[in-house]
């Protein structure tokens, strides 16, 4: 059915239940504010479990509502806490073979922990890229100090001997440093009183004289953006292969008064013998090089043996034949041939080579000169 008005419009039929509604939205509308606030002040006493009586003293006397602030973000965490980060630093070799320094570096992984954001922290702990590593599903950080372990063992005994000695502070350079790893526990863990500055080299850097590089990929966040290192870590971005670049190298660094030990974890193919040249050359110009400890990654690439390369480091030459040359190698495997041939192109007498278990079971070699 229809009603009309006197306008020519259709009435609106009777709805007894809308009038009540907008009446009663009116009146809410009109309510004088402080009967409001007395309202909502009584119903929030009342589901605390508040008597009626003290609901309407704390109504009439309360000051007006104030908006509460938000409540604050809730910051995501990773979930390789410190307790985790030590049940696997446990399962390593290096925690058999040196259980003190594991448990220090739990320490420090612990204080990196609270010291980094986030996003810098789950750099640490991603698997590893390949390898034992990955399989295991152990952070990166985990998996990178069970192999310098060695190294920073042999680094903390030399500084030890220097300070008994009453030798001036060092420096360290980390040949091949990749994200750093090595050069960060040693920070943490050698006497800041011996040391003077670590230098991390990688043709990966940024060049920080070069506004915008970029480098190979890998930033410096965490090296200069979030506070101070015990021992001062210091970037270049030198390329291990050029010889001008190590030419560069030891004129300004290693030619430096101070003693320096050169340290180089990693050196694929023939990258230890450039490390043992840049020994080599420092001792025979007479300059501050104490010692060389480096850890050979993989042999030279086949190629070099399709095409008879010859190595000669020091007063020692071989060729890329002989590494896989089965009849001369007394049952060792091509990788321990390779580091018998790297040992004699140091030239010192004092030097050792030593080994220590890896995550899939084989022995990591570490070559040292001093």
């Amino acid at each position: 059915f229809g009603l009309s008005s006197s306008s020519g419009c259709p009435a609106r039929p009777h709805r007894p239940w809308q009038r009540r509604f907008s009446a009663g939205g009116r009146a809410a509308m009109a309510a004088p504010s402080d009967e409001l606030r007395v309202a909502l002040v009584r119903r929030a006493l009342r589901a605390e479990g508040a008597d009626v009586k003290a609901c309407r003293v704390a109504a009439e006397g309360s000051p007006p509502l104030a908006v509460p602030p938000p409540p604050p973000p809730l910051e995501a965490s990773s979930r390789w806490t410190p307790d985790r980060i030590r049940v696997a630093m446990a399962s390593i070799p290096a925690a058999t073979a040196y259980p003190d320094l594991v448990r220090r570096a739990g320490d420090v992984l612990e204080k990196w922990y609270y010291r980094f954001p986030l996003n810098v922290w789950s750099r640490f702990v991603k698997f590893a890229d390949s390898g034992t590593g990955r399989h295991k599903q152990l952070p990166k950080v985990v998996k990178e100090f069970n192999e310098s372990a060695p190294v920073l063992a042999r680094l903390m005994e030399w500084t030890d001997q220097a300070e008994r000695a009453g030798d001036p502070r060092c420096d360290i350079v980390d040949l091949c440093s990749g994200f750093g790893f090595l050069a960060m526990f040693a920070s943490e863990l050698l006497p800041a009183e011996r040391v003077q500055n670590i230098y991390l080299v990688d043709r990966v850097w940024p060049n920080r004289n070069v506004p915008g590089s970029k480098g190979g990929g890998i930033t410096t966040a965490h090296i200069y953006d979030h506070g101070e290192w015990p021992i001062p870590l210091l970037t270049l971005q030198v390329d291990v292969k050029k010889s001008r670049e190590m030419r560069d190298l030891a004129k300004h660094i290693v030619r430096d008064p101070r003693p320096t030990i050169i340290c180089g974890v990693h050196l694929c193919g023939t990258l230890s013998l450039r490390a043992i040249q840049l020994f080599n050359d420092g001792l025979s110009s007479g300059c501050g090089v104490t010692g060389l400890i480096f850890a050979p990654c993989c042999l030279p690439r086949k190629q070099h043996r399709e095409r008879k390369f010859v190595y000669e480091v020091g007063a020692h030459r071989f060729t890329a034949q002989e590494l896989h040359d089965h009849k001369a190698k007394n049952g060792l495997n091509a990788y321990e041939v390779y580091q018998e041939h790297l040992l004699l192109c140091i030239d010192t007498s004092d030097k050792a080579r030593e080994e220590m278990g890896a995550l899939g079971g084989d022995s990591l070699g570490i070559n040292l000169g001093f």
